[in-house]
């Protein structure tokens, strides 16, 4: 019998004519049976019939053909040697590579106890020897477009599998990009929305931040490398902390200054409005970082930002080994330019800016300011709170000057980023604060513009530079003074 095991020549066609080609479109039957005159007749009967038939002996045969050559539907009789139709089944129905194929058992078992039994282990159908080959013939093909389902199912489903696969990998990739600089709201809606992520490079309206702190070169050459790294730490962890909880976009960290906008790859409604509140909770933030500056015997700092909205590209930057998601454009250069002009504690707002941000935006002194590089005057305005959010508003309180009598003989020179614009000019200063001080001069010099001032004694030149911006004088008094930085040897000084 087990000579006799193997796929069965094709004997005929469609059309029942011997010797015509037989196309396995039909279907392939593995005939499976002990007794070789049953699986002669069946196996006629399948290719007379338009089938390819192959044909097992037994139940070992017939597993291996099922796994080697594979077939389309099994007629399984119950009754063999070495491994009955039962113990088929079962292999068959545990096999997650032959479970989907239909087995139509085919025994001269008539009992009712057998055929539950084969249709409970999963057999399609249940055929009593002798058979009638029309009914045959319509069990087939119930099976075949049964299997041919499932096949099409199988194929969905593996299709869906690559799919999900993909989306693992885009949703990962994702993750990994932007995880370190969005807030986990914004990545899930970049994950939620397959339409949401441009990373190739696009246009956009977006509102920027940029924050800075303000004289910190001159502390940082005061202080050990390792405590300098604690301040900008201190400082960059709690702002982007709270650009994070504000669904903005950390674009980098450059120094001790931050940028950030609001607008992509997420774009929002309020984006500049949240752009508002997050530069007033960021100066609010300020104070946390001070506090544990104290705490670790570190120096308090202060922090200038500027807020402006304008059509930037942004996209993946950079190079296969390291990129990030970025912006670059002329307005990110005029941003910058207008964080030059804040002091310690100071948002400046563009006139764009407050224009998108909408009503409800309090403000303090508004100023035309010229930015290097950009030929326009440009409109900055002081933010000091919106109407919705009081915990946020930032105080602006006069600070009050002691009188210096007799004056102090001073020389100031302008400057225009780290570099001296012109010669020195001579000053007297008649009122000092911890921060700030008040001078009369006859030279011009501009609102929000930089100095260096050295205070001059008896002996000349005190040591020490102060590096201060000007500030607005409404009484047309004497020049108002901020200082950005102060030497230690000129803290007794300025001391009440």
């Amino acid at each position: 019998m087990g000579s006799e095991a193997g796929p069965a020549r094709n004997r005929g066609g469609t059309d029942g004519r011997p010797g015509a080609d037989v196309s396995a479109e039909d279907g392939r039957v593995l005939v499976v049976d002990d007794d070789p005159v049953n699986r002669a007749i069946l196996v006629g009967s399948l290719e007379a019939q338009g089938y390819a038939a192959g044909m097992a002996a037994d139940g070992r045969e017939a597993l291996r053909l099922l796994r080697t050559d594979g077939f389309d539907v099994v007629l399984l009789d119950l009754v063999m040697p070495v491994m009955d139709g039962f113990e088929v089944l079962r292999t068959i129905k545990a096999d997650e590579r032959l479970r989907s194929v239909p087995v139509i058992v085919v025994s001269a078992l008539e009992e009712m106890e057998s055929v539950v039994r084969c249709i409970e282990m999963g057999a399609a159908d249940y055929l009593a020897k002798p058979f009638d080959p029309v009914l045959l013939r319509a069990r087939l093909r119930a099976s075949l477009a049964s299997k041919r389902l499932d096949d099409v199912v199988a194929a969905h489903l593996l299709e869906i599998e690559e799919l999900a696969e993909q989306l693992k990998t885009r949703n990962r990739f994702i993750q990994e990009t932007f995880g370190r600089y969005l807030s986990e709201a914004v990545v899930a809606e970049l994950l939620e929305s397959p339409d949401g992520l441009r990373l190739g490079g696009e246009k956009r309206k977006v509102t920027m931040l940029m924050s800075d702190l303000r004289g910190f070169s001159a502390i940082a050459e005061r202080l050990e490398p390792e405590q300098v790294v604690r301040v900008i730490n201190n400082y960059l962890g709690t702002m982007a902390d709270v650009i994070l909880s504000w669904d903005g976009t950390i674009d980098e960290f450059i120094g001790d200054s931050v940028l950030g906008f609001f607008g992509a790859p997420v774009a929002r409604p309020d984006d500049a409005r949240r752009a508002l509140a997050c530069a007033l909770a960021m100066q609010k933030g300020m104070e946390d970082v001070n506090a544990r500056n104290r705490s670790e015997g570190l120096p308090a700092v202060e922090m200038g930002i500027a807020v402006h909205t304008g059509e930037v590209v942004v996209g993946n930057i950079g190079s296969e080994k390291r990129a990030k998601y970025g912006a670059v454009g002329s307005q990110v250069n005029l941003l910058a330019r207008i964080e030059a002009f804040t002091c310690g504690g100071q948002v400046l707002i563009s006139e764009r800016t407050l224009g998108e941000a909408g009503h409800g935006i309090v403000t303090g002194l508004s100023l035309a300011v010229r930015a290097k590089g950009f030929p326009e005057p440009l409109r900055v305005h002081d933010l000091l709170g919106l109407v919705e959010a009081p915990h946020l508003h930032l105080g602006r309180r006069a600070e009050e000057m002691r009188p210096v009598d007799p004056p102090l003989k001073a020389v100031f020179t302008v400057l225009e980023g780290k570099h001296v614009a012109r010669v020195e000019e001579p000053a007297e200063v008649v009122a000092l604060s911890p921060r700030g001080a008040a001078i009369l001069t006859s030279a011009t010099v501009e609102v929000l513009s930089d100095l260096k001032l050295r205070i001059v004694g008896p002996g000349g030149l005190l040591p020490g530079e102060l590096y201060a911006k000007v500030l607005p004088s409404p009484d047309g008094g004497p020049v108002r003074l901020r200082f950005t930085s102060v030497p230690v040897e000129l803290e007794p000084l300025l001391s009440p």
